[in-house]
């Protein structure tokens, strides 16, 4: 029941997502349609909500508190040094387009990076080793992972940077200006020194601490992680603030990560289930209970 629940709020947020950042712009001019209040503020806390509930189902509690944790602590970290003395992604500062900030930095922020961070885990979990979650021992594994995460999560910038430093949104402000859209290429770098270190951090642990996923972690209750980040790319080519170039280059670096998790959940994945003991026995001390499932394993 508890992991019914977990999945269907996780189905119902990114619903209400899918609705307002690309139905209601496909419907845009041939049927007037309500629009969720709060604009891209509520936008990313239904999404970053909708990572939340669905790690729970998948990681379980403990875990998605620790990745949560991490993801808002390294980020803003990283940001507040960023934005302090430009060394990590260049000069820039924030504007109060995001709302209240935490030091140099607004709130949002933090839950915007564990917004994409979260189904960028997935991505690369099923690109690299066939399935979506967990990460095998030994420091080769961790850091492959780590860094292939870090940069499914980096290039959702090259899309998203030029709409919100853009003219029509200012919601941060490149002081110097760059060779990308007015961006500067270091901006990336510190991308993947930032996703790389919350990636690192939480792949270390989930390497010691075992899972307790609330199902099985099924190719369909995977689809929907992958379903996340294709959705903000589709939020973004319908934007209408696109510049022209990144509407080619964003379907091209976001699209290639989303094929391949494609590929490896029609192919079959190994589905994570959590470990059953009789009463009174030890839990397991080896590696977590996995089967293999087809891409018509139901949830």
């Amino acid at each position: 029941m508890k992991g019914r629940v977990l999945l269907g709020i996780a189905c119902v947020l990114l619903a209400v997502f899918t609705y307002d950042a690309v139905i209601r712009l496909l419907l845009s001019g041939v049927v007037a349609v309500p629009s969720v209040p709060g604009g891209l503020r509520m936008l990313t806390a239904v999404l970053a909500l909708f990572s939340l509930f669905h790690a729970w189902y998948s990681l379980g509690g403990r875990l998605t508190v620790a990745f949560f944790a991490l993801s808002a602590t390294i980020s803003w970290a990283y940001e507040q040094v960023g934005v302090t003395t430009g060394l990590v992604f260049g000069a820039y500062h924030y504007t109060d387009y995001l709302g209240a900030k935490l030091g140099d930095v607004p709130l949002l922020i933090p839950l915007a990076w564990f917004m994409m961070i979260y189904p960028s885990y997935v991505i690369a979990g099923l690109a690299v080793e066939r399935r979506a979650t967990g990460t095998p021992p030994g420091v080769v594994a961790l850091v492959r992972l780590a860094a292939v995460s870090a940069v499914v999560m980096t290039v959702w910038d090259l899309v998203v940077d030029p709409i919100l430093s853009g003219p029509d949104a200012r919601a941060w402000i490149w002081e110097n200006g760059g060779p990308y859209f007015g961006i500067p290429i270091q901006n990336y770098a510190g991308w993947l020194a930032t996703t790389f270190t919350v990636y690192l951090a939480y792949r270390a642990l989930e390497q010691r601490v075992e899972a307790a996923p609330a199902g099985p972690v099924t190719p369909r209750v995977a689809t929907l992680a992958v379903g996340a980040y294709g959705a903000m790319l589709a939020a973004e080519l319908l934007s209408g603030v696109l510049p022209a170039a990144v509407a080619v280059i964003g379907p091209v670096v976001m699209g290639v990560p989303i094929a391949i998790a494609a590929v490896r959940l029609r192919a079959g994945i190994a589905t994570q289930t959590k470990p059953r003991r009789s009463p009174g026995t030890e839990p397991p001390s080896g590696p977590r209970t996995e089967r293999r499932d087809d891409a018509s394993a139901a949830t």
